[in-house]
């Protein structure tokens, strides 16, 4: 019997449960390092029990929603596994958005409690009167204070709770909300339950092997569900350990790699192509501890060039477990492979009727498992026109071989999926028409070979306008997070092509773009260097 198969959790657990059983386990081994910094699972756990003795005095207790908005550091993981221990929900933020892109989720979650840091703990006691449902702030740096607003150092020094049972302990609860960008707009609050670290975790182990020699490199934020249920539950699943970077940064990558004996990572395309971009030499095949990056393209000459395998999945956040394929693929399926469903799931083909379709048909990729969302935070038409009969419709083109192994093909709704994150086409589009001198717009996804997709415009102007590009895209930062804007905008001063309900014909308008001649945000202004969202 293999220390993987060994080292497994005995049943079907709760992110809370699984916590204890690890500690329990093996308290001695190493659980997490940063920057040069390690704590075994005993160490962590006390300070985890220590900030939730810290949250239950502020009322924090089952059902209570979090909000956590943290940096990638030791204290975000800290809060993460706070929250999980009384049995409260965690509603995370993604560093990096402006405050008109934090206010849907503040507001739309009715969360109560904030834990931050910088940006966002400025940013929100900034706005602090547009946030009227949070009555708590615990900040980074921060002392007591009034109006809600206490340190997180404080909040962290309490004497450690016991390891109490919660009245009820039930995989199929609600622990997690994340905001992701939809189709419509709007982001959507995906509930997740309480059994995520559980199930992809053991998903991910089973497929790839790991065991508790594997330490699991993280520099994608825990405010995605990769970093909040993917990374922990690897690691506590195996009885492995998670190395945090604060961000993914090119040139730091291989040396942090190193620093913390990382053997395995998600990135995404973005990712590996910038790697590839800035090698200078120094790493090279069986120079790096690491041995595989699970990822959502095979580059072949990335793992040529470093020695490093490649695993690809296809998934997103209401699915939580993904498609992935076998250890030891090479790429030779194709470009449109992704695998086969693990970790429990099954993988359905639906035409436009919802009817099941055989081998090569094309149709639209659907997954189920037990652990998919319960649905979209306040939102029920989006949660049955997504969630039909326990499968998540993904709104992804693609068909299954003889054997079951899946291939996506394509988009049916207008999303862009930029360096790993999902841009909303009419997001995008709502913030370039508050422009006083834009009469239409249509936002498309521009194929890239660093990011997979970039995000183009094609604008028509207002009669006698005299629209200036980079003035345009300067506009819709106050409104936009930096990775939504779009590179390319055409300007054109004639009416979109129409359909015969008068409607815009958008794919005969993604057409008019051409990024060789619109006006390109990176020729303009050279960027610095890349660190994700690219």
């Amino acid at each position: 019997m293999t220390e993987a198969r060994t080292m497994h959790p005995p049943g079907e657990m709760t992110n809370r449960q699984l916590w204890h059983w690890r500690v329990t386990q093996t308290p001695d081994r190493r659980w997490l390092w940063c920057d040069g910094r390690e704590w075994t699972y005993a160490e962590f756990d006390v300070e985890v029990r220590r900030l939730a003795a810290g949250l239950r005095e502020l009322g924090v207790g089952p059902g209570t929603r979090v909000l956590i908005g943290m940096t990638n550091r030791p204290e975000a993981v800290q809060a993460h596994l706070a929250v999980g221990e009384l049995g409260a929900v965690c509603v995370t933020l993604v560093p990096g958005m402006p405050f008109r892109e934090l206010a849907y989720p503040i507001q739309h979650s009715e969360a109560t409690v904030l834990i931050a840091d910088d940006p966002i703990a400025s940013i929100v006691l900034e706005h602090r009167d547009a946030c009227p449902a949070l009555e708590h702030l615990v900040l980074l740096g921060a002392g007591g204070g009034d109006d809600g607003v206490t340190g997180f150092a404080a909040r962290a020094a309490t004497p450690p709770l016991d390891h109490e049972p919660l009245e009820q302990e039930d995989v199929q609860a609600l622990a997690y909300i994340i905001y992701t960008s939809g189709s419509t707009g709007r982001p959507k609050g995906v509930m997740l339950k309480a059994g995520g670290r559980y199930h992809c975790g053991l998903g991910y182990a089973d497929l790839y092997g790991f065991t508790s020699r594997d330490t699991y490199f993280l520099p994608l934020t825990l405010g995605h569900s990769l970093g909040a249920t993917a990374a922990l539950g690897i690691a506590m699943v195996t009885g492995g350990a998670v190395a945090l970077a604060e961000r993914f940064r090119p040139s730091l990558f291989w040396s942090q790699v190193e620093a913390g004996g990382a053997t395995v990572s998600v990135l995404f395309q973005a990712h590996l192509s910038l790697l590839l971009e800035t090698d200078d030499g120094s790493v090279g095949p069986g120079s790096s501890p690491l041995r595989l990056i699970v990822t959502h393209t095979y580059l072949p000459e990335f793992v040529e060039r470093f020695g490093v395998e490649l695993g690809t999945i296809w998934g997103m956040t209401e699915t939580l477990v993904c498609v992935g394929s076998d250890p030891g693929y090479r790429g030779e399926l194709g470009p449109g492979y992704v695998g086969h469903p693990f970790g429990g799931g099954e993988l359905g083909i639906f035409d436009p009727d919802l009817r099941r379709v055989g081998p090569y048909a094309y149709g639209e990729l659907c997954l189920r498992h037990p652990q998919v969302m319960l649905g979209y935070l306040k939102d029920d038409a989006a949660t049955a026109a997504t969630l039909v009969d326990g499968w998540v419709r993904s709104g992804d083109r693609g068909f299954v071989d003889h054997t079951g192994r899946a291939y996506f093909a394509g988009r049916f709704k207008a999303m862009i999926k930029r360096s790993g994150e999902n841009v909303s086409a009419e997001e995008v589009e709502a913030a370039i028409l508050t422009h006083p001198d834009v009469a239409e717009c249509v936002v498309v996804g521009v194929p890239d070979p660093i990011r997979a997709e970039e995000v183009g415009a094609i604008v028509v102007r207002r009669a006698g306008a005299d629209l200036d590009p980079a003035a345009l895209r300067d506009a819709c930062g106050d409104r936009l997070v930096r990775w939504k804007l779009p590179r390319y905008i055409q300007i054109l001063d004639e009416i979109l092509p129409r359909l015969g309900n008068g409607k815009i014909d958008r794919v005969i308008t993604a057409a008019l773009l051409d990024p060789a001649v619109a006006w390109d945000a990176e020729r303009e202004r050279p960027r610095p260097e890349r660190a994700g969202p690219a």
